[in-house]
């Protein structure tokens, strides 16, 4: 079965309209909670394992918290007391396909967005207190139930409880009031003020985006830039200047046009690395190249056989156009410059996460699409279905 989201008699368009990036929204069994079957002790497990990213919160009072960092041993969770902590695993989908295969049910949101899903076991009462993020995130039920309050208030720095190691705020005036049972999923927009709490045991499935800041896309911008030889700041003295050192205006004009110089632009430089740097991997889930891959004869035997292809799980891709004649496929912080002719095959490969080979949109030149699948199997971002 392929997750999808019942949107009910809002319907996908509206919310993306609507709610998307704007406002909250609570979908009532929105997902098959038959799709979200992880046992405990499983996430558990996980969190023992130390290239996976896990940590153990509890709450032993109001403005109590403590935070520690994995990875775990047994005796650390037989340690635990009854209630009031929460075990908290990240990009679980890099690590068990089963849950991966989630994120089928966001086709309706831009892939490179796509950041992980965390899973959190907690006990009853536990949580990470009330916050914010600064990114969209749909959180789904997927066991037991937890409550929600959500605060319309606008919060800084300054509403964080002092000295504690999560950000936690110390004020949280309530706005709603929400309780999630299975396939319950809760949709909020960055900087939304909430606050889950365990209803007994509970497990949550949260599905983050990221976006870089201004500042983040800007910098990375440069710091590509700087790879090249770059043109240099002139001064603009003459021989009848009494004061060389007063910055002339022809000066302060120099500097910004320097500047604009190297400012993004709509070209197809820019557009070829932004669709690279949107999917720059977390580091750890770089995609290792396989020994080998199948060639261009192999795979029109895959083809007539109706073999399918799968998206690498750490694969995020961005296809972004460059100009008539060409695209760039994005993926591991690597662009892939293609012909136009395969914007149709393109298009398929991004929304899909399984690709059967005779369904793929074929090009008059029928040599594109298998060359192109040849390089994406070459550079492991796709993979054969054994």
């Amino acid at each position: 079965m392929i997750p999808r989201f019942d949107f009910g008699d809002l319907g996908r368009a509206a919310f993306l309209d609507r709610y998307w990036q704007r406002r909250p929204l609570l979908l009532r069994g929105a997902i098959d909670p038959d799709l979200l079957q992880l046992a405990p002790e499983e996430l558990a497990g996980l969190a023992c394992e130390p290239e996976v990213e896990s940590r153990l919160v509890r709450q032993q009072g109001p403005e109590d918290w403590s935070l520690q960092h994995g990875p775990f041993e047994e005796a650390d969770f037989a340690a635990l007391p009854e209630r009031d902590w929460t075990l908290l695993v990240q990009d679980v989908d890099k690590h068990l396909p089963e849950v991966a295969r989630l994120l089928e049910a966001f086709d309706f949101i831009p892939d490179w967005r796509l950041d992980d899903i965390m899973i959190s076991y907690a006990a009853d009462g536990g949580g990470v207190g009330p916050h914010t993020d600064n990114y969209d995130v749909f959180l789904v039920q997927a066991a037991g139930r937890r409550r929600w309050r959500l605060s319309d208030a606008d919060f800084t720095d300054e509403d964080l409880l002092p000295d504690c190691p999560l950000r936690v705020l110390r004020r949280f005036p309530v706005s709603e009031d929400l309780v999630l049972e299975p396939g319950d999923v809760l949709y909020l927009p960055p900087r939304v003020g909430h606050w889950g709490t365990a209803l007994g045991e509970c497990m949550t499935w949260s599905v983050g985006m990221r976006g870089p800041s201004d500042l983040e896309l800007a910098s990375a911008w440069i710091a590509h830039l700087g790879a090249r030889e770059r043109p240099h700041l002139q001064d603009h003295v003459t021989g009848g200047d009494t004061t060389p050192a007063r910055l002339q205006v022809s000066d302060l004009a120099a500097a910004r046009e320097l500047i604009a110089d190297i400012a993004p632009k709509q070209d197809a430089d820019f557009a070829r690395w932004l669709g690279a740097f949107l999917t720059e991997p977390k580091p750890g889930f770089e995609i290792e190249p396989p020994e080998t891959a199948p060639d261009t004869a192999t795979l029109a035997a895959w083809r007539a056989a109706g073999r399918v292809l799968l998206r690498h799980p750490w694969a995020r891709f961005a296809l972004v156009s460059l100009d008539e004649r060409r695209l760039a496929l994005g993926c591991q912080g690597e662009p892939l410059t293609l012909p136009r002719a395969l914007e149709p095959a393109l298009e398929r490969i991004v929304q899909q996460r399984r690709l059967p080979l005779d369904t793929l949109p074929v090009p008059a030149d029928a040599t594109l699409l298998d060359d192109c699948l040849a390089e994406l199997l070459a550079r492991g971002w796709l993979i054969p279905d054994d």
